[in-house]
């Protein structure tokens, strides 16, 4: 039996990424069982389940921690393509990490995760333009973007993130939606 070794939840939490994140480098998401994740990081399993889900639950919420000091920061004033430019340097450092979640099937796989996170903030800045992001043309666009930016990342992801950065990111912002783009500079 596991006894948890960590007094703080941030450290439980730390250490439950930094098992899956090493399991990762080897194994697709989807064939990794929380036992794995439980017996690499020392963590027992009430002490996982209190906090997670499950295994899809815990690599999508440490995404959102990694999207708070990337991609969020578009909302403290940085520029859109610094923001991404954020998120996608930290994707290609651990490309085969991405790789790994990005082949599950799972409905609460990352991708899924991403393409919903995405499309929230970007109805979120959209709102906050005054333009209405459900208008039907307005969400039929939104939903063409983030798709296409999400099949690019996967792409890019496979390729091992061999395409420079800067050019990234300068397709991706060529592919705003015209009628979005004042938006997101």
């Amino acid at each position: 039996m596991i006894k948890d070794v960590y007094q703080k939840d941030k450290d439980c939490e730390q250490a439950l990424f930094d098992a899956l994140y090493t399991i990762m480098l080897t194994t697709p998401l989807d064939k990794i069982s929380v036992t794995q994740i439980l017996e690499e990081a020392h963590v027992s399993r009430s002490g996982f389940y209190r906090r997670y889900r499950d295994k899809y639950d815990l690599l999508n919420r440490s995404y959102e921690k990694i999207l708070e000091t990337t991609l969020f920061t578009f909302h403290d004033g940085n520029s859109w393509r610094d923001s991404i430019e954020r998120i996608y340097r930290v994707i290609g450092e651990h490309w085969l990490f991405f790789r790994n979640a990005f082949h599950s099937a799972d409905r609460n796989s990352l991708s899924h995760y991403i393409f919903e996170r995405t499309l929230r903030l970007e109805k979120d800045v959209l709102r906050q333009h005054g333009v209405d992001p459900e208008d039907p043309a307005n969400a039929y666009r939104l939903i063409a973007y983030v798709s296409g930016g999400l099949a690019v990342t996967q792409r890019w992801v496979e390729d091992r993130a061999e395409l420079p950065l800067e050019q990234l990111v300068t397709i991706l912002y060529e592919n705003v939606p015209d009628a979005f783009r004042a938006y997101f500079t």
